[in-house]
């Protein structure tokens, strides 16, 4: 294969990578070259595949097909891959180019880079025009002057920024994870391709094995379950950036966001994985490395909607899930709002997607494409629903696809509600993972149960307990239990597919294989722990309805001298001790986002302090309305403020009792008009009625 042309190696990797029949056109529009083309490199191709028992089907008006065992292309595809090879694609080129120009501390001579490549100087400097367009997306600027050579110049931050993206996006999640569970155990890894070999070669490999398994062992204790993509690029981030700072290369922080990335859960989870890997690399890490960590601790993408918790710092998420739910309903006429899991998923997923938007994390989707072409319309219709969300910026397509995901799932549950059952691997995150289910839901019903899980959770032997077969979107070489690979929109072939894999299972026997799933708990302790539970959540209900006031701020002037005008009202009625801590506390969190609930008039602060002695709500009238930005990014005349306060050590069940506070006020319109209510008693009776139901949810 060493012998073969860029042009005909993609070819064979892009028909290698489909199922089914491919039009010459579509093949054609793909790879850039015309239908002609094609067909004069399907005649070589023919003869290089057939070593490895693999066919060229070709049907008038139809298209092209390889034929063969799934072994025998995943065989060829490996090969590919993993060979050198001299004649490089532009994009393979631009990519050199980039690792090669983000590695060096000096010029690069524009020569030695088209020797190493093996093409003209005037070839790479057409390369260079697309690897500059690029690199701006980091904020890096590529330096070009003749007898000086390139260079890429920007800060610390946006080099490595480039760096992570461009290993991310070359390899697929599979390849890596496979790799950097390779790495882990000391294996040596196979010969790679210049490629590989290139991006790899940016950090030491013992350094990828260090981190990896620092991550491995600090998994347990991470905040919630990553998407795989989002756990590998997480390892990417941490790996470069020792690689970086072995190297003397410091990264800076502002000073003044540093401090409100402390006042984040995250920031101390930064803190713990900052330690462990000063103990095993031996050296000093700079703090401003905690604050970049919880930044992408914040912008990764959950696996698992369920394990995720609304909580008060989610309200302009959650606002945000509401407004795109009910546009969307509006134009397809399904009923969406009572869906849950869509109300969910979308705030999980949002929260870091707006984060990763502000600041400038560029994030890769591997199905954009296949998510465009076989979702037009909605994909449309979600890209005209976020502009109306999001007036402030643009959604990347990239994400829009992901929405996508949630959405047409969701649209797929409003038309059959049917059970299932299986194990679903699928690495790409929430969206995903759910329109895979959701499909095979509709379309398997020999399946009687699911459950989504990651490719690193299924290394546990006992998240595969009480379950039959695995449908992964990921080839998986060592699995125990019978598999199936499909892609990740389930086409017509992959049903076919799939329902055949089930009737071949000997279920009779493998329901007596099954293992009931252990609880953890036992059945004496479980119903005390309950009313332990049920009474903690009881008794914050009542402190916060018992403390409910509604009052006039007389102080008028700046917003910073009204707050602490009524911190100091609060350290009158025994709630905090320091009027000036908490105020300073309030501002923290508005300068992080907005506060203001769109097209409301209302504005809700919250804090967690040391210096609140228990939980306390209260409503407070402005004397003149007050522009305050909102949670959608927009700005909202706020004429009243809602005060939310929690101690900074408190009960679990105390926080989940104020997150309860801030969906009533998202519930619904009609709950929003109590709260804009400046009657007491109207307002007390509302929330004790919502609460009462809130619990009632709780005791099932």
């Amino acid at each position: 294969m060493d012998y073969i042309t860029a042009r005909e190696r993609e070819l064979m990797q892009y028909l290698l990578s489909q199922k089914g029949m491919v039009p010459i056109s579509e093949a054609a529009r793909e790879l850039n070259v015309s239908a002609r083309t094609i067909h004069r490199d399907l005649e070589g191709l023919e003869k290089r595949i057939e070593p490895y028992h693999l066919t060229l089907r070709r049907q008038t008006g139809r298209g092209i097909e390889v034929i063969g065992e799934e072994s025998s292309r995943n065989e060829l595809l490996a090969l590919l891959r993993h060979s050198a090879f001299s004649d490089y694609t532009p994009e393979e080129r631009k990519t050199l180019l980039l690792s090669a120009l983000l590695e060096a501390n000096e010029p690069v001579k524009l020569t030695s880079l088209a020797v190493e490549l093996n093409v003209t100087a005037a070839t790479v400097s057409h390369d260079l025009d697309k690897a500059e367009e690029w690199l701006s997306f980091f904020d890096l600027q590529l330096i070009r002057r003749r007898g000086y050579g390139v260079e890429v110049v920007g800060t610390e931050k946006s080099r490595r920024r480039a760096m992570s993206s461009l290993m991310v996006e070359t390899f697929g999640e599979n390849e890596f994870f496979h790799l950097m569970r390779e790495t882990m155990k000391q294996k040596p890894s196979p010969a790679g391709s210049d490629i590989s070999n290139r991006l790899l070669g940016m950090v030491e490999k013992e350094r990828w094995a260090l981190v990896e398994g620092v991550l491995h062992d600090f998994k347990s204790e991470l905040p919630y379950s990553f998407a795989d993509s989002a756990y590998i690029g997480l390892a990417v981030h941490l790996t470069l950036a020792m690689e970086r700072i072995i190297k003397g290369e410091n990264i800076e922080i502002n000073e003044s966001y540093f401090q409100s990335l402390q006042e984040t859960k995250e920031f101390a989870v930064a803190e713990q994985l900052i330690s462990r890997l000063e103990q095993v690399f031996q050296r000093t890490i700079p703090k401003a490395e905690i604050g970049y960590i919880t930044m992408h601790l914040r912008g990764a993408k959950l696996r698992n909607d369920q394990e995720y918790t609304i909580d008060l710092d989610s309200l302009p998420s959650a606002v945000q899930a509401k407004s795109l739910i009910q546009f969307v309903e509006e134009r397809v006429g399904k009923n969406l709002t009572g869906d849950e899991s869509l109300f969910q998923g979308l705030v999980a997923h949002l929260e870091p997607t707006l984060y990763r938007i502000k600041e400038r994390m560029k994030i890769h989707n591997p199905l954009l494409k296949d998510i465009k072409s076989d979702y037009p319309e909605l994909f449309s219709l979600i890209k005209e629903a976020a502009s109306d969300t999001f007036s402030r910026f643009e959604l990347p397509d990239a994400e829009i696809g992901f929405l996508v995901l949630h959405f047409g799932s969701a649209i797929e549950r409003a038309n059959t509600m049917e059970p299932l059952h299986a194990l679903v691997v699928c690495s790409s995150g929430i969206g995903s993972s759910k329109m895979l289910v959701t499909r095979l839901q509709k379309e398997i019903p020999e399946l009687q149960k699911l459950k989504n899980i990651s490719l690193m959770d299924l290394e546990n032997e006992s998240k595969r307990e009480g379950y039959d077969v695995i449908i992964s979107t990921l080839s998986l070489p060592d699995s125990e239990l019978p598999h199936i690979v499909v892609n990740p929109f389930l086409t017509d072939k992959d049903i076919r597919s799939v329902q055949a894999f089930i009737r071949e299972q000997h279920k009779d026997s493998l329901l007596k294989k099954r293992r009931p799933i252990s609880s953890g708990t036992s059945a004496a302790e479980e119903p005390i722990e309950k009313l332990v539970q049920m009474q903690a959540y009881t008794n914050t209900i009542l402190m916060l309805l018992g403390g409910l006031e509604v009052e006039e701020v007389t102080e008028r002037g700046e917003l910073s001298r009204q707050l602490e005008a009524v911190c100091q009202r609060a350290v009158e009625n025994g709630v905090i001790q320091n009027a000036e801590a908490v105020r300073d506390k309030l501002l923290e969190r508005y300068a992080m986002g907005g506060v203001a609930i769109p097209n409301s008039g209302l504005a809700l602060f919250h804090a967690r302090s040391v210096h609140v002695t228990r939980p306390s709500f209260t409503v407070w009238d402005l004397p003149e309305p007050k522009d305050i930005q909102a949670m959608d990014g927009s700005v909202e005349s706020t004429y009243r403020i809602l005060l939310l306060l929690a101690p900074e050590y408190g009960e679990t069940e105390i926080y989940e009792v104020l997150s309860a506070v801030s969906e009533q006020l998202i519930g619904s319109r009609e709950s929003l008009i109590r709260f804009r209510s400046a009657d007491k008693k109207r307002l007390t009776r509302h929330m004790g009625a919502a609460f009462h139901e809130w619990l009632k949810e709780k005791l099932q």
